[in-house]
């Protein structure tokens, strides 16, 4: 979700232009806070949910509120839902995480069979209510549309300047109230057919999900960034980011919204179509790097598993003794398992992680970022004391989680710290819905490993290949997006 007032009709300008400030701050009222949990990684930016004609335990609320509990991971800063209600398409929705602004009261209250629900991380604008989803577009006589959108659009700043010689009035700084108007202008054509008129006008990246009170919708962008999966539970039917929602509420995956694809869930079933499709799909290939939970399932592969096996192909890049690999909580856990299995050496949870720090009001400077690592880890001296360590992480973006956790564990003992980044370096910004850093904050921008490693105050780095990651998925180039590695964007 694209900040309307920094768009540009350029992406990449667009991205670097948005990006002034230090860090990932959220703002409540003037007070600054980061997140301790992701305070030097990559952020996702959506994750969206739906279910249909809910025949089990439970209202549609509820099982949406479960939904959005299986997703959190993918926003953090706002939650909400959308269903129909006495006054026609209702919302909920607030600022903070799912069971901070869900009551159990009010999710029973809730009589619709359908809801619509979404967790969001912003990357450009406020973090404010305004730009809570799903948003919300209603007519004179009652009848709305509600719509939870999970990507970028890169056409932003042209649909925008003409929206407003229309004279439209924007409720909002995301990019998600653009789509929200076509769909809406659209209507009368029926929704399927207007989300179809809609897709004619945007570019970017988007996986979304549209509700009118009657029939529910979803549609993927024909390049496929973002992930969208459709399950079933019996006359059920569920949309969601992953599968690890699904599997949340009970419901088995039937496929794949395909991208392009415009697909419709009423009373009468399913119905069908892919509008257009580019010849290669781009999913997002850091989907499997960190973004995913490890037990969802995309394009077929398990997410756990694919990490496994790009442990296992970074280990034989290993060129030094190793007493143990210690993986970095939690993001380097399945990548770790795998290297250590590939090494036949053991893997030791010598780094503890606190359970109970999430947001924290620290002000997101490299201060901050710095104290936020302190907090969050702490080494095991008696685990790590005279070893030669391999420390696995899914990536590095800035540097400051492993500048800081090499020197913790030097400082307890250990004789050697290896890097071991289960991904290629960063090198270049995303414009379809990952929040990266500009490009003088990310600590890969060069090619001198030895020299980062030495400012790090590692004794090695070493990065998986792009062609790791191709054979861990089981699938070519052609089928992902890897334009933060390569600098080849699609299109």
């Amino acid at each position: 979700m694209d900040n309307i007032e920094s768009g540009t009709e350029n992406g990449r300008v667009q991205n670097e232009l948005r990006k002034s400030k230090q860090g990932r701050e959220q703002q409540t009222g003037s007070t600054n806070y980061i997140n301790i949990e992701n305070a030097d990684k990559p952020r996702e930016k959506c994750g969206v949910f739906a279910v249909f004609n809910n025949s089990g335990s439970g209202n549609a609320a509820i099982i949406t509120y479960l939904g959005l509990l299986a997703l959190q991971h993918r926003g953090q800063e706002s939650a909400g839902m959308a269903y129909k209600g006495l006054r026609g398409i209702e919302s909920t929705k607030g600022m903070g995480l799912v069971e901070q602004v869900f009551t159990r009261k009010a999710l029973s209250a809730v009589e619709s069979e359908t809801a619509i629900g979404h967790v969001r991380y912003s990357t450009t604008g406020p973090s404010n209510a305004a730009n809570a989803q799903p948003l919300v577009a209603r007519s004179f006589d009652g009848s709305g549309i509600a719509l939870a959108h999970n990507g970028n659009l890169t056409n932003t700043r042209r649909l925008y300047n003409a929206m407003l010689e229309e004279g439209h009035i924007f409720h909002s700084t995301s990019d998600t109230e653009i789509i929200l108007t076509y769909i809406f202008r659209y209507r009368r054509h029926g929704l399927m057919q207007a989300v179809e008129k809609t897709m004619e006008k945007i570019e970017g990246a988007y996986a979304a999900v549209v509700y009118d009170g009657d029939k529910l919708v979803a549609f993927r962008d024909p390049n496929g960034y973002r992930p969208l999966v459709i399950g079933c539970l019996g006359e059920s039917y569920f949309v969601a980011s992953e599968t690890a929602a699904l599997d949340t509420v009970g419901a088995s995956l039937l496929r794949e919204v395909e991208p392009g694809e415009i697909l419709q869930i009423s009373s009468s079933g399913i119905n069908s179509k892919v509008t257009s499709k580019s010849e290669c799909n781009s999913l997002c290939i850091f989907e499997y790097v960190y973004f995913a939970r490890p037990d969802s399932v995309i394009n077929g592969a398990n997410v756990h598993l694919v990490r496994k096996a790009i442990g296992a192909l970074l280990a034989k890049r290993i060129t030094y003794s190793l007493d143990m690999v210690v993986p970095s909580p939690d993001s380097g856990v399945s990548a770790a398992i795998g290297m250590a299995e590939a090494l036949n050496i053991p893997l030791q949870w010598a780094v503890y992680r606190n359970p109970y720090l999430g947001r924290t009001f620290i002000e997101p400077t490299q201060s901050g970022r710095e104290l936020a690592v302190r907090l969050k880890f702490n080494p095991i001296a008696e685990v790590i004391k005279g070893k030669k360590i391999a420390v696995v992480d899914d990536s590095l973006v800035r540097g400051t989680t492993a500048r800081i956790l090499t020197d913790m564990l030097k400082k307890m003992g250990a004789a050697e710290v290896h890097l071991c980044i289960a991904s290629p370096p960063y090198r270049n910004p995303c414009y379809y819905g990952i929040d990266i850093p500009v490009a003088r904050e990310l600590a890969a921008l060069g090619p001198d490993f030895d020299k980062l490693a030495s400012s790090i105050g590692a004794d090695s780095l070493t990065f998986a290949e792009p062609e790791d990651l191709f054979i861990a998925v089981g699938k070519d180039s052609c089928n992902y997006c890897t334009a933060c590695f390569s600098g080849r964007y699609p299109g």
